[in-house]
C-alpha cells in the first residue's frame, strides 16, 4: 500500500483531532457540491475509503465530464501545473493522479483550518 503513504503521513492529525475525518469528508462534499457534483460518504469511512470513493468519481469525470473536472480542480485550488506534474509521476492512471491531488489538498485545507482555529 505504498501508493497511499500520504494516509500514514496524516495519521497524526487523525489521532490528534477526533473530528478530522468528518471535516475532510465535509470539505470534499462542500467543494464538489459548489460545482453541482454529489459525493456521498458513510460516517465510518476512513481516509482510505474516502480516497477510493473519490477515485471512482474522478474516473467517471475523466471519462464523461473532463471540463467539469477542470472546474472542480480550479474550485479546490489545484493548478494545471500541479496536475501536469502529478500526471508525469503517475502517467498510466489520470484518475489516480488527480484523486491524490484532490484528497491531499482537501486534507491540507482541514489541517490549516485546525492549526489556525481558536476553538
Amino acid at each position: 500500500m505504498g501508493e497511499l503513504s500520504w494516509i500514514q503521513e496524516n495519521q497524526k492529525w487523525i489521532v490528534q483531532y477526533p473530528d478530522f475525518l468528518d471535516l475532510v469528508r465535509q470539505q470534499i462534499q462542500k467543494d464538489f457540491g459548489l460545482e453541482g457534483f454529489q459525493m456521498e460518504f458513510g460516517s465510518s469511512d476512513d481516509l482510505e475509503d474516502v480516497y477510493h470513493k473519490l477515485y471512482d468519481q474522478i474516473t467517471r469525470f475523466v471519462q464523461q465530464d473532463f471540463n467539469g473536472l477542470m472546474r472542480l480542480l480550479y474550485r479546490i485550488d489545484i493548478s494545471e501545473t500541479k496536475v501536469q506534474k502529478q500526471m508525469d509521476l503517475i502517467p498510466d492512471d489520470t484518475a489516480r493522479a488527480i484523486a491524490e491531488l484532490i484528497i491531499k489538498r482537501e486534507v491540507q485545507k482541514v489541517i490549516l483550518r485546525k492549526q489556525f482555529s481558536t476553538d
